[in-house]
């Protein structure tokens, strides 16, 4: 073997052993064990924010994660507010996104790693990965709701939908400048952030969650051939919120 490559494999195997036990654990090291002394077992979920975990702390930045809600109503809710930020948020309102990791996960499966997670549920949590145990901040944010659109704008759809075009604007101006205050507001190169991030979070959807479609009837899963088993239940979808991340496990797709 060579010198170099014996050194590299000793680094590694160190580093490994060094990680937190929560760590060592999804990933199955063998560090982190059951009372007879058996290595547990990762669960798949806890394996992927394990892995979020790790990319982060390699890359030396933090870990944002946006809460999945345990309400299956919820996960619509929040689906459709972070929806309306990646697909419609302006450069300065994405481009703090691309300083972090970025996963979708419950406050359940991020808890079984990071046990310091905190109680409720947060719209996001940013979790430093430079230190043990690690350090988290919850963010939150008030959004205003879509119901005075449709309670004002009566039969006029022209108004309502106006009407709702400024309610996402100020939803996601709101997210955008949480993510500002949190992540830092770093003017530099932010068209090209922001692309990145697009490219990134828009063409293909965050880990932990998929992109849907729906416009009050029908739901639909991208990337999935066999849609047929989602079926009506959203109402009326404001216009911006139309594709949204889908928050539920494609093995039992429903609403």
């Amino acid at each position: 073997m060579k010198r170099r490559h014996f050194l590299g494999a000793a680094a590694a195997s160190l580093a490994a052993t060094a990680w937190p036990a929560f760590i060592q654990n999804a990933f199955g090291d063998g560090v982190a064990c059951d009372v007879d002394g058996k290595p547990k077992a990762a669960a798949p979920q806890a394996a992927v924010v394990a892995a979020a975990f790790r990319r982060a702390q390699q890359a030396k930045r933090p870990l944002l994660v946006l809460v999945i809600p345990a309400d299956d109503g919820k996960k619509y809710e929040r689906g459709r507010a972070f929806g309306e930020l990646l697909n419609h948020g302006a450069d300065k309102d994405l481009a703090p996104l691309a300083d972090a990791e970025i996963l979708c996960a419950t406050m359940a499966d991020l808890k079984k790693l990071v046990p310091n997670a905190g109680d409720g549920e947060p719209m996001m949590l940013l979790v430093k990965t430079d230190k043990v145990p690690a350090a988290i901040t919850p963010l939150d944010v008030e959004l205003p709701d879509y119901d005075g659109p449709h309670r004002a704008g009566g039969s006029d759809w022209e108004e309502m939908r106006k009407q709702e075009d400024k309610i996402a604007a100020k939803r996601i101006s709101a997210m955008g400048g949480l993510l500002r205050s949190a992540l830092g507001s770093d003017e530099r190169k932010v068209a090209e952030r922001a692309a990145g991030v697009r490219a990134k979070l828009v063409k293909k959807p965050p880990v932990g969650a998929s992109w849907a479609n729906s416009h009050g009837c029908g739901t639909t899963i991208e990337g999935v051939e066999d849609n047929m088993v989602v079926g009506c239940g959203m109402g009326h979808v404001p216009a911006k919120s139309g594709r949204f991340l889908y928050f539920f496990s494609l093995d039992r797709r429903r609403i």
